[in-house]
């Protein structure tokens, strides 16, 4: 979610913490979205428009400034519990590369489902940059420069009735999505969805960010990283327990049952595809199409996590967060690409786009979809395909064969795929 006075927008290469600091990150996360600073930021957002998926009081007669200090409360609310049961994974670059390749190739063709969730809830933190939000602004020169916010992380749960209720407040619930036209429409109470929040990274993180270069606009003025460095250490030592390492960007909600445009709109519907991909990938772990490895780095043990817990209800710092685990995924060896392919790939890239891929996949990953009911499908001739499930899976060693159809040869045997629907 934006923060309307305030653009937030960067450009170069930012650093991804070592798998090992998340949940550290993951704990500040969770404080820094119960502080005021963070509700100013929502409440402020809202206000101008920035917002994606809205939560306003059922109820006639209410102020909009209200409103906005209102619904800041209930996202943020909502996000600090997310954070607080999110489990922690770190996503290397190559299988951020192939997630964000597949994706652009084509975006899932399955419907959403929430048996693709590697947990309930989740924080993600990429690589690289799975996407960027652009934006031309006024240097103060009079040049436009175009400024660009790098995605770089996502956390995610589930989303249904239980958030369109009271949640102890005064008001009941209604919750708000924007239409294709723009405008504001009322979302059903029995929707079901799984509900995403789209992190950007902070100028702190991109160290090769010039210090003149101009990362934001507020209230008409350019505000250069040195500037946007300043405040933040300012504010990191003022309240280093409430210190968030991540900026919210964007929000946006994925329906159960539907399915992904075959051209998502940039902006959150583009990232969530990608994320989407990133799911897939973590399911295709074992088997012949395993995809990647993940490791389990258990950053806290018990006893310490024991230890931080009762800290933390003695200083009143909050409930304890996460479970001291990072998830560690990245790529089998057998489908890492070259290094020196990754590194053209990382050459090409400027850390505050999308990240370049198309040296290690000169051809994007392609998708195989297959029954996973056969016998029900074949069996009781399920004419209507009730029972015709489908799973996909990413096939990503293809080259272009003739008329451009996807091919894959191993053992000097070539395969075809087709994609059932």
């Amino acid at each position: 979610m934006s923060t309307g006075t305030v653009k937030q927008a960067y450009g170069a290469r930012w650093t991804p913490p070592q798998p090992a600091l998340l949940p550290t990150w993951q704990q500040r996360q969770e404080r820094f979205t119960r502080s005021n600073i963070c509700l100013e930021e929502l409440a402020m957002a809202i206000r101008q428009g920035g917002w994606s998926v809205l939560p306003v009081p059922d109820v006639p007669n209410l102020g909009a400034g209200d409103t906005a200090d209102w619904a800041a409360k209930v996202l943020a609310s909502q996000e600090s519990l997310r954070l607080e049961q999110a489990r922690t994974y770190s996503f290397g670059s190559n299988a951020t590369g192939m997630a964000v390749a597949a994706a652009a190739g084509s975006p899932p063709k399955e419907k959403i489902t929430t048996s693709r969730l590697p947990s309930p809830s989740g924080l993600i933190v990429f690589a690289d940059p799975i996407g960027h939000h652009s934006e031309p602004v006024m240097a103060a020169d009079g040049r436009v420069v175009e400024l660009h916010t790098p995605i770089v992380a996502a956390s995610w749960s589930l989303w249904g009735r239980e958030q369109m209720e009271h949640l102890g407040r005064e008001h009941p619930i209604a919750w708000l999505g924007r239409e294709d036209t723009g405008e504001p429409a009322r979302l059903p109470q029995t929707m079901r969805a799984i509900w995403v929040t789209f992190y950007s990274a902070r100028p702190g993180d991109m160290p090769d960010l010039p210090d003149e270069a101009p990362v934001a606009m507020m209230d008409g003025a350019p505000v250069t990283a040195a500037m946007a460095r300043a405040r933040d250490a300012v504010f990191s030592r003022q309240y280093p327990d409430l210190w968030g390492p991540l900026r919210w960007h964007d929000e946006a909600l994925l329906p159960i049952g539907e399915r992904f445009e075959e051209q998502p709109q940039p902006g959150a519907h583009d990232w969530a595809s990608v994320l989407y991909t990133a799911w897939q990938m973590m399911q295709q772990r074992t088997g012949a199409t395993q995809l990647v490895d993940i490791k389990r780095h258990n950053v806290l043990p018990p006893a310490a996590r024991k230890k931080a817990k009762a800290k933390g209800r003695q200083s009143g710092l909050g409930p304890a967060v996460g479970d001291g685990i990072v998830h560690v995924v990245d790529l089998t060896r057998a489908h890492r690409p070259a290094q020196v392919e990754a590194d053209r790939d990382a050459a090409a890239s400027d850390g505050r786009r999308k990240v370049e891929w198309k040296f290690r996949w000169k051809v994007p990953p392609y998708r195989r979809m297959t029954c996973m009911n056969p016998r029900l499908h074949h069996d009781m001739q399920d004419t209507e395909l009730k029972h015709h499930e489908h799973r996909e899976d990413l096939i990503p060693e293809v080259t272009k064969g003739p008329e451009g159809k996807p091919l894959r040869t191993e053992g000097g045997t070539t395969y075809t795929y087709e994609v059932s629907r």
